[in-house]
């Protein structure tokens, strides 16, 4: 069944069928290597207990290399044991500290009327347009919020979407800004560098309350220099947007394909909570990290050895019939759900509490708002082996 597959390969995941064969390899071969191909050979771990345990022993399977597949397994990671991803042990904990105010339960409720709004707007033009792309429908959410915590003004929203568009889905042909993935990806970081510089020189003169600022007071006392700032504002603004873009996106698609799990959430928005956590189960916009061995181990017989790489499967994992019951169904109900979709131990997902309210907030908007809606086309998945996400949606709303 692996014979031609590569795991490395974007245009494997623009298929859905590539869920058929991580249940192959969870029940068959739960340590997969992946020979050279697109790139160079790596392992994959698959399962939950797997994913979860080499996820949390930063020891044996360090953050501190590079944390996806991609280039820049081969041509060097800028970010290498220097940012919030790439770290582990107490540099990862400074770092987190940093700005963990920003994030917690409390900071980020002061956000809800102000998403609420950008939502119900968002929603209300698309329903009066009538048909769609409903991944535009939803682009701007994600960035407002982000945006407002780092102190990023209104009128650059739709720049910064186009960057972490290009920086994220570069793999994908159709989201290049260059004539190669690499090209496109370099060129729009670079430009989400040069962004933020400006941006803090302006905060230099003029403090506010935002992570920008607090960046830029991380350089004064020594804990970042220039450079480790501007990776950090890359860092966040990426991590910011694209789950809780892909995780609407994917939710509506996942509610027009079973109308019934969409009446429940009408009639019992008590379900909302556990339906934000089965969204980020089944759809798990993130699809892997990546980890490099520090020494040599054993798992499920297959021998690791140091300083190779290993990927762990996240969206696998949350389809793992050894946790969850009827794996392969989305249920807005599901009680046990203890999903890998924000990560787990020290690299839990910063934004976690954001990316849930956010989520919240549209199911309840949505559900609200919008009475039902058709595919006018099939969906168009993004090629990427990092994001769990779709290019296009073109959908038919009518209203409730």
């Amino acid at each position: 069944m692996l014979d031609h597959i590569d795991l490395a390969d974007p245009q494997f995941f623009a298929d859905p069928g590539h869920h058929r064969v991580f249940r192959y390899l969870r029940d068959h071969d739960p340590v997969h290597w992946n020979p050279d191909g697109v790139e160079p050979g790596f392992w994959s771990v698959t399962r939950y207990e797997d994913c979860l345990a080499v996820q949390k022993d930063g020891v044996t399977f360090s953050s501190a290399g590079t944390n996806t597949l991609g280039q820049q397994r081969w041509t060097g990671d800028e970010g290498s044991g220097r940012m919030l991803t790439h770290t582990d042990g107490p540099r990862h904990t400074e770092l987190r500290q940093l700005v963990n105010r920003a994030f917690t339960p409390r900071a980020i409720a002061k956000l809800e009327p102000y998403l609420r709004s950008i939502i119900r707007q968002s929603l209300d033009e698309a329903l009066e347009q009538g048909e769609c792309d409903f991944v535009d429908t939803v682009a701007l959410l994600p960035v407002a919020s982000i945006a407002a915590l780092l102190g990023v003004p209104r009128e650059d929203w739709t720049l910064l979407l186009r960057l972490t568009t290009a920086a994220f889905g570069s793999a994908d042909q159709d989201v290049q800004t260059s004539p190669s993935a690499r090209a496109s990806a370099a060129q729009a970081h670079a430009q989400l560098l040069l962004y933020c510089q400006e941006l803090m020189n302006q905060r230099r003169r003029n403090p506010c309350d935002d992570i920008v600022t607090r960046l830029v007071e991380a350089q004064d006392t020594g804990l970042l220099d220039e450079e480790d700032a501007m990776l950090f504002f890359d860092l966040l603004l990426l991590g910011g947007n694209e789950t809780t873009r892909h995780g609407a996106v994917g939710a509506l698609l996942a509610l027009m394909e079973d109308p019934e799990q969409w009446q429940r959430l009408r009639e019992d928005r008590t379900l909302l909570t556990t339906a934000v956590g089965e969204v980020l189960r089944y759809v798990s916009p993130s699809k892997h990290v990546l980890r490099r061995a520090e020494r040599d181990v054993e798992l499920h017989g297959r021998q690791i050895k140091a300083g190779q790489d290993v990927a762990i499967w996240h969206f696998s994992a949350n389809r793992d019939a050894r946790v969850f019951s009827d794996a392969d169904t989305f249920d807005i109900a599901r009680e046990h759900n203890p999903h890998l979709a924000l990560g787990s131990g020290p690299h839990y997902c910063l934004g976690a509490s954001l990316a849930g309210m956010e989520l919240r907030l549209f199911l309840d908007e949505l559900s609200e708002r919008v009475g039902s809606a058709t595919l006018v086309e099939p969906p168009a998945r993004l090629a990427s082996t990092v994001i769990s996400g779709f290019k296009t949606l073109r959908v038919r709303l009518l209203p409730s």
